[in-house]
């Protein structure tokens, strides 16, 4: 029989697998009512910070709607509607390679880290750059409604689709200044969040809320809320404020309390280059953080701590 330590580090896992098992029996069940039916599709989105596989799965025999237009409002409102009864599933697997980076510098070449110290502050440089994520990695399961996004009149066959609905997600690790910390952890939210990929215009936005358990006692559970928008147009003025533009915003709270013990605020600016297949971008920021994010052994400060944030990059 295993150990109870094994037994509590797979149960979060449970929920995905559940997920996984019940795809696979929608998807045999719709396929035998014909061939009408939405077909399941693969999405893969890569990027420095946030990369990850996904597979769209139909729990009913509807084909997925389209939402032809080119205002951001609409889109919403059409995403919304209905969104209360799931008919779609997406099953997503993710990974963040540069706080996992980071991770891997602090342990294994920690003089070259120190060297990145800046003089006379608290600041990191390889941590500025790396910082954001509290994970390395994750699996996920999404219950809610999808849809095709298009722009009136454009008839270009692309992969642009909108979500709205409930999403579960389980790892087992934890990131604390860059290092890894033991954690079974489990994270209910509800989402709605889109990707439009145009060859002049580029528009991605996740707007979530929702709840965070860990079983590291240690980490204290909280609700957070996130914002987060990134827009390229290549016919677009560099002075405007929401073109070319891009910025994620996060709270945390504890569960029990409800104190505020986590802040994030990054914007960024993106330079499309006329005649260019990419688009470098600079985002800065800052993350500010609670002593009462922690407890027990993690809790190893008093003090309020802030942690600039700077990433370069290059949207393809």
């Amino acid at each position: 029989m295993p150990s109870l330590s094994v037994q509590a580090r797979v149960r979060p896992l449970f929920p995905f697998a559940i997920a996984f098992c019940l795809a696979l029996s929608c998807v045999d069940a719709l396929c035998a009512e014909g061939e009408d039916v939405a077909k399941p599709e693969l999405v893969l989105e890569l990027d420095p910070y946030y990369s990850d596989v996904g597979y769209n799965i139909p729990l009913t025999n509807k084909p997925v709607p389209t939402i032809e237009s080119s205002s951001e409002a609409v889109i919403y409102r059409e995403l919304l509607k209905d969104s209360l009864i799931p008919r779609y599933m997406l099953l997503e697997a993710s990974v963040y390679p540069m706080p996992v980076l980071g991770t891997y510098l602090k342990t294994h070449t920690p003089g070259f880290y120190k060297q990145a110290d800046i003089a006379g502050s608290d600041f990191n440089l390889i941590e500025s750059l790396t910082a954001g994520f509290q994970e390395p990695w994750a699996v996920s399961a999404f219950f809610g409604n999808v849809a095709k996004l298009k722009r009136p009149g454009d008839k270009l066959k692309d992969n642009n689709y909108g979500y709205t609905g409930y999403l579960i997600s389980v790892g087992a690790k934890h990131i604390k200044n860059n290092i890894m910390v033991e954690d079974d952890w489990c994270e209910l939210e509800w989402k709605i969040k889109g990707r439009i990929d145009h060859p002049d215009e580029k528009l991605s936005w996740s707007f979530r809320f929702g709840g965070k358990f860990n079983q590291n006692h240690n980490v204290n559970n909280v609700f957070f809320l996130n914002l987060h928008r990134s827009n390229t147009d290549l016919f677009s003025s560099y002075l405007t404020w929401l073109e070319n533009t891009n910025f994620d915003f996060r709270l945390h709270f504890l569960q029990h309390g409800h104190k505020l013990v986590r802040s994030e605020l990054i914007a960024g600016k993106k330079l499309p280059l006329p005649g260019k297949s990419y688009t470098p971008t600079l985002s800065i920021g800052f993350i500010w953080t609670s002593p009462d994010e922690y407890a027990g052994a993690l809790r190893d400060t008093n003090k309020n701590k802030l942690t600039l944030i700077i990433r370069p990059s290059i949207e393809f």
